[in-house]
């Protein structure tokens, strides 16, 4: 292609666009298998709770440890849902990544996916003690 945009060999300017083609269709092929192998797996601090998700932050698998009998159900419901929050966080940053790669970092197709993530948790508490109280729930099979 000339600088004022004439096309001087047709031949030559439909290989140069097959060549693109090719590329960005290799380069989508990769940001998709990326984004199918892409999973997380966060263990909460005490290793009670395990959670994995999916690339859209979608829960797969959900393992609880023994001590996790030991807790009143608000406390793991609570660790549940902040080891989950942490996964789909940790799952949308990797996406984006993904994305960036196929997008370029600054386009409107992620932005989108920006506005999906799940909001950046804030400043960290520190662990909360083992609560003593009896909270109505004695643990899978009605055990103590």
């Amino acid at each position: 292609m000339t600088p004022g945009g004439t096309i001087r060999d047709p031949h030559e300017w439909l290989r140069q666009q097959e060549q693109r083609t090719a590329a960005l269709l290799a380069t989508a092929q990769d940001a998709q298998a990326q984004l199918a192998q892409n999973s997380a797996v966060v263990t909460s601090p005490d290793r009670a709770v395990s959670i994995t998700v999916n690339p859209g932050g979608g829960l797969t698998a959900l393992t609880l440890s023994p001590d996790a009998d030991r807790m009143g159900h608000r406390r793991l419901a609570a660790l549940i849902m902040s080891t989950y929050q942490q996964a789909a966080r940790q799952a949308a940053t990797r996406t984006m990544e993904i994305m960036a790669g196929l997008v370029g970092p600054d386009s409107e197709a992620l932005d989108l996916v920006r506005q999906a993530m799940p909001a950046a948790p804030g400043p960290e508490a520190p662990d909360a003690p083992p609560s003593t109280e009896d909270d109505g729930f004695h643990g899978f099979g009605g055990r103590r």
